[in-house]
């Protein structure tokens, strides 16, 4: 029998895949579970148009990160934490501080999560990296000065 995948299925394949499967297996396991629908030239012209669709909207997304990424790439943070004489902090400066930096920078909210920082305990220049995408890094310069 041949049906269209609606969820994944374990050695079966994808939401969306049009499978040929055992007929007893569509019948008692796939179609009372609501894994999958017989496959008929109308349902299959709705997967093709929502892969289409699923398609579009990843490659905007991917798009906007690249852009995003570029941007941040160009863009130098100075975050001022208060130090000693000799340069060293009274605490850390941390992601969330980077996060919070950017965000005030570019008026662009960056989930503190997505940037690997390590954290910074003197003055100087840093580099931190954020996933903006699960394809695309930016590394950002952090500059830490003394307050």
């Amino acid at each position: 029998m041949k049906v269209i995948l609606t969820d994944d299925v374990a050695g079966t394949g994808k939401a969306g895949d049009v499978k040929e499967v055992a007929d007893g297996y569509a019948r008692n396991y796939l179609l009372p579970k609501r894994l999958a629908q017989p496959a008929q030239p109308r349902a299959e012209a709705q997967i093709r148009a929502q892969k289409e669709r699923q398609r579009h909207r990843q490659e905007a997304e991917m798009v906007a990160a690249r852009s995003l990424a570029a941007q941040l790439s160009a863009t130098i943070v100075e975050i001022a934490a208060r130090a000693g004489e000799t340069g060293k902090l009274y605490g850390a400066v941390v992601n969330i501080d980077v996060a919070e930096a950017l965000e005030a920078k570019l008026g662009t909210a960056v989930d503190r999560r997505k940037i690997e920082f390590e954290p910074a305990h003197e003055v100087g220049e840093y580099e931190a990296v954020v996933k903006v995408h699960t394809e695309v890094e930016a590394r950002v310069r952090v500059r830490v000065v003394a307050a």
